[in-house]
């Protein structure tokens, strides 16, 4: 399902055209593209409703094979959720994960396992994180976080899209000196 920023999605997962969603659209700028790749429905549903909110184009595969095809280049902010894997194939969702962090144009953002606590994060590190930087995700979110905080990460993709560095390069702008 695509949802564009004039649309609204109601409680039972409907479009309804006509209706903005809230964040709208700048006049005369392309809106950030997402796309959410989970098996997990509520957090499909979470990370969906906020991308909207914050005036985004969202896309949400519900197969893995519906996930290959909405991983085109123009998305700006891509959610690949590898503890809850689409149909289970965690290898090929990481797969998915490794192409997309390779395409200029595109943000990662890694969805990984929670952890209820510091003692419960393995000893050494986290093997997801670790492997969510080697391949060059923007960010690593282990249980995903606060609403608030994806709407911020959110707003920065945006921010960084819209930069002339950030939309030619598809990567960060270098710091402000």
């Amino acid at each position: 399902m695509i949802v564009r920023p004039a649309e609204s999605v109601s409680a039972q997962g409907r479009l309804v055209p006509g209706v903005p969603a809230a964040g709208g659209v700048v006049a005369g700028r392309r809106p950030l593209t997402t796309a959410v790749i989970t098996a997990d429905v509520g957090l499909r549903h979470r990370l969906r409703s906020i991308a909207i909110a914050r005036g985004a184009v969202c896309r949400v595969p519900e197969t893995l094979a519906a996930a290959w095809r909405a991983a085109v280049p123009d998305h700006s902010l891509v959610f690949v959720d590898v503890a809850r894997p689409l149909e289970g194939r965690a290898e090929e969702i990481r797969a998915l994960a490794e192409s997309l962090a390779a395409r200029p144009g595109v943000l990662l953002a890694v969805c990984g396992r929670p952890f209820a606590s510091e003692a419960e994060r393995p000893r050494g590190g986290d093997d997801e994180e670790c492997w969510a930087r080697q391949v060059g995700a923007f960010v690593y979110l282990p249980g995903v976080g606060t609403d608030s905080g994806v709407a911020l990460l959110v707003d920065e993709a945006r921010r960084i899209f819209r930069s002339p560095r950030g939309s030619a390069a598809g990567r960060l702008p270098p710091p402000e000196p």
